[in-house]
């Protein structure tokens, strides 16, 4: 229950800050694609999560979710490496190595307690450190919400992530998509009562707008600090701890729509 205040807290607070480098020329037609992608959600997403959150016990749920979040963990060191990070690499490689061996597959998380604290970093943040400047604001359908660059990234990635090489030789790309799959209803099956609080706003469109363009600002930077008004601030509040944050991450990312 704390993480569900904390994020909306969080979540209102983005809906009330200034988001200065917002350029949402498609707004018009972004919305209709919003509600579609709600639509979708309520008729097929959300009765599957309510099951997988009714049938799967709560320690069960926790082991999938650090499972799949292992497997991201080689496209996130490809990218430390591209953004030449060498001692987030070295972290993320060391978290990967300790998590798929003395975690069993990643379904416990050992690192963590080591010190080794899990980041992620994707191709749309690799572009903008290698100067791709912020583009257009818009949503794709079945997807959520993006820009220009993020989506040359999230398309980039459906082709480059490591994991789905391995996957695909070992066992057929049949299980990549399986994998995808699966990975998206464990994250919209943590996230159930957050997303229905998001969607009860009375304009969800813009705090999803302004939290992932703030969202993605800040992951670019890696958490680094940057000047905001008082309720920017909030929205990074320390007392949000790394679950929490990575949660808020999620709520945003291409796979929660």
């Amino acid at each position: 229950m704390k993480k569900v205040i904390l994020l909306l807290v969080a979540l209102s607070a983005a809906a009330c800050a200034t988001t200065p480098d917002v350029i949402d020329p498609y707004e018009k037609t972004n919305r209709k694609i919003f509600e579609f992608n709600r639509k979708v959600d309520r008729v097929i997403l959300d009765p599957v999560a309510n099951t997988y959150n009714a049938v799967m016990p709560s320690p069960a749920r926790k082991g999938i979710r650090n499972a799949f979040d292992n497997l991201s963990e080689p496209m996130t060191f490809a990218n430390d490496i591209l953004q030449a990070k060498p001692e987030r690499a070295i972290s993320t490689l060391a978290r990967f190595i300790i998590n798929s061996t003395v975690g069993i597959a990643g379904l416990w998380n050992p690192a963590e307690k080591m010190g080794l604290k899990r980041h992620k970093e994707d191709i749309g943040q690799t572009l903008a450190v290698w100067g791709f400047k912020e583009s257009p604001y818009f949503i794709i359908p079945f997807v959520g919400p993006s820009t220009t660059r993020d989506t040359v990234g999230f398309t980039a990635s459906l082709f480059l992530d490591p994991t789905d090489y391995v996957i695909d030789k070992e066992f057929g790309w049949e299980w990549v998509y399986a994998r995808l799959g699966a990975d998206i209803i464990t994250i919209r099956a943590e996230l159930d009562k957050v997303l229905d609080d998001l969607y009860s706003e009375t304009d969800p469109y813009l705090l999803a707008r302004s939290a992932y363009l703030q969202r993605r600002d800040y992951l670019i930077r890696d958490g680094r600090e940057k000047e905001y008004d008082e309720e920017d601030d909030l929205f990074f509040d320390d007392e949000l701890d790394d679950e929490e944050v990575e949660l808020l991450n999620l709520i945003l990312s291409s796979k929660n729509q």
